[in-house]
């Protein structure tokens, strides 16, 4: 009967210490874990480029696409071009115009005309952009980049200059603390000062 309680005296704290043991193992290893997830670059997402560097990210949820929007230099009137982020590209999706002008409308083989009340929409483009240029033309081209939850008025603060726009992914943490954020036009608003200076 000794022995039995010197085994159990013995067994029971060690059973105890390597079960505490494997739990703060386990805890590390999920936190490993959801650091790692915190870290890794999943969201699609659009980085807009000026020459001297990164003015903001826009961010998009799989699927979501953005537009670039625009008055056309000739006709005066809107034209909307319909992007996406797919597979680390920027991908033209469609375009709307209010009419056909000049360099405008339904190119054969390249996507589907049809109409959508006062809009010609081509749709189906399916054309990748690698460095996606944008020279951004005066205030009233009134050059808009427009996000599900976010428009930035390009020409406002950046008429003028060459952008570009890369496609890129973010990390959740990335997404959720307020490191980069869409471009705004503290980031543009003397280069476009001088801009209107010079005119």
């Amino acid at each position: 009967m000794g022995a039995r309680a010197t085994w159990a005296q013995i067994v029971r704290p060690w059973r105890r210490r390597t079960r505490v043991a494997r739990l703060r193992l386990m805890g590390v290893a999920a936190a490993g874990l959801a650091a790692t997830a915190l870290l890794v670059p999943v969201w699609p997402a659009v980085s807009v480029e000026a020459e001297d560097g990164r003015l903001g990210v826009l961010g998009l949820n799989p699927g979501e696409s953005f537009t670039l929007s625009f008055v056309h230099s000739l006709d005066k009137l809107p034209v909307e071009d319909v992007y996406e982020v797919r597979d680390g590209r920027i991908v033209q999706e469609a375009t709307r115009v209010r009419e056909f002008g000049a360099g405008m409308g339904h190119i054969p083989g390249r996507g589907e005309g049809h109409a959508e009340g006062q809009w010609w929409v081509v749709s189906g483009i399916d054309e990748p952009i690698d460095d996606f240029r944008v020279l951004v033309g005066s205030p009233e081209t009134q050059h808009r980049l427009t996000f599900p939850d976010e428009e930035v008025t390009l020409s406002r603060c950046w008429s003028g200059e060459r952008l570009t726009l890369r496609a890129m992914r973010q990390s959740t943490l990335e997404r959720v603390l307020p490191v980069a954020g869409p471009p705004s036009c503290a980031h543009g608003a003397k280069n476009s000062q001088e801009t209107r200076d010079n005119e």
